[in-house]
Formats: C-alpha cells, structure tokens, sequence
C-alpha cells in the first residue's frame, strides 16, 4: 500500500512556501513584510512554491480575493519558471515592476540569479533579494524608512564590480583593435 505524504507548505503572514526556501530566508523576508505592514499598512507577501499545476495570474488572483488592499504578491511556480508580481490597483505606481522581474543581470533582482548556470545558487538569494528590493521601493515611496531592509551596500559593491569588469574588457578590446591596425600598417 503507497502512502501519500501531504506537501508539506509552510504559512507565515507574509510568506507562503513549500520546502524550496531556506527557513532563515522565510523569517528575514517576515520580518521585512510585518515592518513595512506595521509602518505602511501595504501588505506584501512572497509565495514560493515548486509546483504551481496553474495558472500563476489565476492563483494570484484567487489568492488575493480575501486580501484588504493595498497588498502586493510575489510569486514564484519554480518548477514552471515562472516569477510574477501582483498588486491591488494603485500599488504598482510605487515601484519598478519591470525592473524587478527583469531577466537582465545589471537590472533584475530576481530572473538573473534563478537562471544562473550555477547550482549552488538556490531560489532562497533570488527571492530575498526581490522580496527586499519590492518592500524597499514601496517604503521608499512612502518615504518610510525600514530597520529590518537589506539595504543598497551589496547593490552598489555589485554594480561596482560590473563597471570595472566592463571597463576591462572595452580597454582589452581597445588594445586588440589598436595592435591589429598597427601591424598592418
């Protein structure tokens, strides 16, 4: 006789997950939504899960039917690729919905790192820093400041790092250039 375990889903107020996301990640990402919920009255929360079998804008939209606005939804179906952000009407005017779920590294928070080559990178990093950035521009634009937000250091190291790598190769391409025109010439 096969005996069926029931998926196990974790619930907190602002994060719902199966075992796909870190348990120390779920309580940041806690303790993120209650500060701005408590400060703002915006409610955000993060649903995780590895198999959505649906729709992902039907699930939102059936999820969010018993919220009280303004509330936002980030969602991943892991297993589908799938990464959407749903808001009560007005909330998306305070943030970047297109570059938060930008595929772009030097633009996106969450679709660089879920499509990283890379195993060892997990869905817990990418959703953290989605999570974080999503709260952050909705305080942001409220002009409330968050003890419990990440904050914008890593941004900034990781965005310099880029500069400097991309400066790199435009000189080394430039010296390429430069010694092929002098050795014809």
């Amino acid at each position: 006789m096969i005996s069926l375990l029931p998926v196990l889903v974790f619930a907190k107020d602002f994060v719902v997950y199966d075992d796909i996301l870190e348990e120390k990640t779920a309580q940041k990402i806690e303790e993120m939504g209650q500060e701005l919920f408590a400060k703002s009255g915006v409610k955000v929360i993060l649903i995780a899960k590895k198999n959505g079998n649906e729709n992902i804008l039907a699930f939102e939209q059936n999820f969010a039917k018993d919220l009280t606005p303004p509330y936002a939804l980030l969602t991943l179906f892991q297993a589908e690729q799938k990464v959407d952000v749903y808001t009560s009407p007005g909330l998306e005017k305070e943030f970047d919905r297109e570059a938060l779920l930008s595929p772009l590294p030097w633009k996106g928070t969450i679709i660089p790192l879920l499509t990283s080559k890379k195993k060892e990178v997990g869905v817990s990093p990418a959703l953290l820093n989605g999570y974080a950035e999503l709260v952050e521009e909705i305080a942001q634009y409220r002009k409330i400041e968050l003890e419990s937000a990440i904050g914008s250091a890593n941004k900034t190291t990781i965005n310099l790092v880029r500069v400097l790598l991309y400066s790199f190769m435009a000189i080394v391409i430039v010296l390429i250039i430069y010694r092929r025109i002098k050795s014809r010439g």
